[in-house]
């Protein structure tokens, strides 16, 4: 990070307090970077646990300059380009070299005193974990992309189809047992027979 930071004064809340967090543009004037960070703002360092000083400038030409401090909570997610990298991602492999004899050595000491099943189990659940506590708005903005490609189009039609095919054999079976039923009923009914002619003038003795 820059040692000092510049943003315009129109871009600053009004209630800025040092405890309220709030997204700023930035300006980093080594670089000329512009990017956006969740920030604290205060007019005086004690108010802020890791201030950085920040130039708050105004004006037509932007001569004005007030001095503020910053300190940062973490940087505003480029969703665009994350979700650019985890589609991409999709076709590469998620193989990780860290290529450290000494990271590799700790590594393994953790697995061997039984703290991690393995070296990858271990990496996993450590950066996560220092990734959920530095980064903890890029995390939340990926685990949304993740949740949508994580949605398989194709097995949601199978299932649609399969779920669809279920109704249709269940109302088929329902009418079917109808059938039977009325059927059933024909067959128990007492049958009646009309007398005829011959019947009625030659009478049963």
């Amino acid at each position: 990070m820059a040692n000092q930071y510049v943003t315009a004064a129109e871009h600053v809340p009004e209630d800025a307090t040092g405890e309220t967090v709030t997204t700023l543009q930035l300006r980093d004037p080594e670089t000329k970077e512009i990017f956006e960070a969740r920030v604290r703002l205060s007019r005086t360092e004690p108010h802020l646990e890791e201030p950085h000083p920040l130039s708050v400038v105004s004006g037509p030409h932007e001569t004005t300059t007030e001095q503020w401090y910053v300190e940062f909570v973490d940087r505003a997610v480029d969703e665009t380009l994350l979700e650019s990298l985890a589609s991409s991602q999709r076709e590469r492999s998620n193989v990780l070299n860290t290529r450290s004899d000494d990271l590799k050595v700790l590594l393994e000491y953790l697995v061997e005193t039984g703290r991690y099943e393995s070296s990858s189990a271990a990496i996993r659940e450590l950066l996560f974990s220092q990734l959920a506590e530095q980064e903890p708005s890029l995390v939340d903005a990926y685990d949304e992309i993740r949740t949508e490609y994580d949605s398989d189009p194709l097995r949601e039609a199978l299932e649609r189809t399969a779920d669809r095919n279920e109704r249709a054999a269940s109302n088929t079976e329902a009418d079917g047992n109808g059938s039977r039923d009325a059927g059933s009923d024909a067959d128990t009914a007492p049958t009646t027979t009309t007398p005829t002619d011959r019947d009625r003038t030659h009478p049963s003795r």
